[in-house]
């Protein structure tokens, strides 16, 4: 049976971007060839993809139904951002990216679908956070 919505959350770690690479040098092939080494930019997105991993996966623990959705999947999800003290704007119109941190929430819920390719429809937004900073996730079958 196929799975209709499910939403979780993840607070107590700063949201991570994804999708930024980083030129650390080159390796070379068995073949003689000079490869480039290239990793991740973004400090803290390995513990901020497994905190995500491990929320989803509690979360359909939790909720009693193992299954991934099928078919077209819309995702919305609200990330809140640490406020450092000395910000006044009322928005985060400052980095990481919203379409950064999406793609570093979506590469996280490998165990929710098939493939990410089944979201067609992705309502982000990001907010200064007024408690603990995280993301607030409601993924449902479109339309």
């Amino acid at each position: 049976m196929a799975r209709n919505s499910f939403s979780f959350t993840v607070f107590g770690f700063e949201p991570r971007p994804q999708g930024s690479k980083k030129y650390v040098g080159t390796r070379r092939t068995a073949a003689g060839n000079n490869i480039p080494l290239i990793i991740e930019a973004s400090p803290g997105l390995p513990v901020w993809r497994k905190a995500v991993a491990d929320a989803v996966a509690q979360a359909m623990i939790d909720s009693g139904d193992l299954s991934k959705f099928q078919g077209a999947v819309k995702v919305e999800a609200v990330f809140y951002l640490t406020r450092k003290p000395s910000v006044k704007r009322l928005y985060p119109t400052v980095p990481p990216d919203v379409d950064k941190l999406s793609r570093s929430l979506l590469d996280s819920l490998k165990g929710v679908w098939g493939d990410d390719s089944q979201v067609v429809r992705l309502e982000v937004s990001k907010k200064y956070a007024t408690g603990e900073p995280g993301v607030a996730v409601t993924i449902s079958n479109y339309p």
